[in-house]
C-alpha cells in the first residue's frame, strides 16, 4: 500500500495547540464540553483537551453510517453516557468533514436538546463534497482531496490510524 504523507506531524501539533488557545479565548471562559464522534477523532481530541488551557468536560458519541458512507446517510447515533446538554457549551469533533448532513443533524438534536451553543471542529474539511451549507466552525486542514485518510487516528480497514502523520492511500494492492 502506498500512502501520501500530507500533514506531518509537527503541522498538526500546531494547528491542534493553535485550536486549543483559540477555543479558551472564543468560549471566555465559559466551560466547554467537548464532544468527540468516536473513530477517527478520539486523538485529535486528546491533543485537543491539552491544548485548551481551562478545565474541559469530554464525552464520546458513536455515529453508526449507512453502507455506503460517502453519501452522509446516517442509520443511529450511541450516546455512551445520558447526555443532558441543556445550557451547555458544545464543540463536537469530527474527523473529516464531508456532506455536513451528520453534522447538521446533530446540530439540530443537541440544540432541540437545551444547548446552548453548539459549534464543530473539523480535523480534515473536505469542501466540494458538501451535501448542505454546513461549514464548520474550526477547521485545522481544509482540501478537495478525496480518497482514503489515514493516519493520527484515521484508520483505513483496521489499520495505520497510528502513523504520526495524515496521508492519503494512493495504491492498494492485493495484499493491503
Amino acid at each position: 500500500m502506498d500512502i501520501r504523507p500530507l500533514f506531518d506531524a509537527a503541522i498538526i501539533q500546531d494547528k491542534v495547540t493553535e485550536l486549543g488557545r483559540r477555543l479558551g479565548s472564543d468560549l471566555g471562559g465559559a466551560d466547554p464540553w467537548i464532544i468527540s464522534i468516536v473513530g477517527g477523532s478520539v486523538l485529535f481530541l486528546a491533543d485537543l483537551i491539552r491544548a485548551i488551557e481551562q478545565p474541559v468536560r469530554f464525552d464520546f458519541i458513536q455515529v453508526q453510517y449507512s453502507v455506503s458512507a460517502s453519501d452522509g446517510d446516517l442509520l443511529e447515533i450511541h450516546y455512551p453516557i445520558s447526555l443532558n446538554v441543556e445550557n451547555q457549551n458544545l464543540v463536537i469533533l469530527k474527523d473529516v468533514v464531508v456532506s455536513g448532513v451528520i453534522e447538521n443533524y446533530l446540530s439540530s438534536q443537541f440544540l432541540q436538546r437545551g444547548a446552548r451553543q453548539v459549534q464543530f471542529a473539523g480535523l480534515i474539511d473536505i469542501l466540494d463534497q458538501r451535501k448542505t451549507d454546513f461549514q464548520p466552525d474550526y477547521t485545522l486542514f481544509t482540501t478537495e482531496r478525496q480518497g482514503t485518510f489515514v493516519g493520527y487516528g484515521l484508520k483505513h480497514k483496521g489499520r495505520f490510524g497510528n502513523l504520526p502523520f495524515i496521508g492519503l492511500v494512493e495504491h492498494e494492492s492485493d495484499a493491503g
